[in-house]
């Protein structure tokens, strides 16, 4: 029995060393040993980390519509997308998110941000650059027979009681930094609105990412959307016409 025992340290302590030595870093065991105790950040893994916060933060930046509508005309599920911002960009979202409120209240609109791709630029231990590219979906409330045209005179398409316009294209560079472990955004920038970045624009009206609708009565909305490889409308304080 003393013999097994024996047996079983000496291979536990052999496959101890293995370990230290084959999978530590470090120029001495020591250093390989607390390597192991302490590992550092896999870049693959904080790589993954930073695109799937942008991915998230587009999407959610994108979308909005009636169905968020609270009974005081804000849109608090909208407006939780600050908690995916540095304190210093959540500010400046927050002073826009009105904006997006009054256009839901006032004209109906429904978007939905989808990403179709998205980059590193570059990339450290604590700030990234990603390029999110895709497109913004958007549809208006209906015309009815008041209005005095059929839905499908000034509509792209028609679906129930609502009417779609043509999808907008964007591309974004989307600024990331690490707080306490978790990647935020720090800023976002539409590339093809030749404007400032968003954080830059300290959301002025004009300033600030939206939409139009196609149509001969275009009202103003907001838009927007990130990307690695494509165009641009971004969130409640800029615009777009498709």
């Amino acid at each position: 029995m003393l013999g097994l025992l024996v047996g079983v340290l000496v291979a536990a302590l052999g496959t101890s060393a293995y370990l230290v030595l084959d999978r530590g870093a470090g120029g001495n065991p020591v250093s390989r040993l607390d390597s192991l105790i302490d590992p550092a950040p896999d870049p693959s893994q904080e790589r993954e980390k930073a695109l799937a916060a942008a991915r998230t933060f587009v999407e959610r930046f994108n979308t909005y519509g009636p169905g968020l509508l609270a009974d005081d005309g804000t849109m608090p599920d909208y407006a939780a997308v600050g908690e995916l911002m540095s304190a210093k960009f959540a500010k400046v979202f927050g002073t826009n998110v009105g904006y997006a409120e009054q256009t839901v209240a006032e004209t109906g609109i429904e978007r939905a941000g989808q990403v179709h791709a998205v980059g590193v630029a570059a990339i450290d231990e604590d700030s990234a650059e990603l390029l999110v590219a895709g497109i913004v979906t958007f549809s208006y409330p209906a015309p009815t027979a008041e209005d005095g045209k059929a839905p499908e005179d000034d509509a792209a398409g028609a679906d129930g009681d609502r009417v779609g316009f043509e999808p907008v294209r964007f591309r974004y560079q989307v600024s990331l930094v690490k707080i306490d472990g978790t990647w935020k955004v720090d800023d976002l920038d539409d590339l093809d609105d030749e404007l400032g970045s968003f954080a830059d624009s300290q959301g002025e009206p004009d300033q600030a990412p939206s939409d139009q609708a196609p149509s001969d009565q275009a009202s103003e909305q907001p838009s927007g959307q990130p990307s690695s490889e494509t165009s641009t409308p971004a969130g409640p304080a800029q615009e777009e016409t498709p």
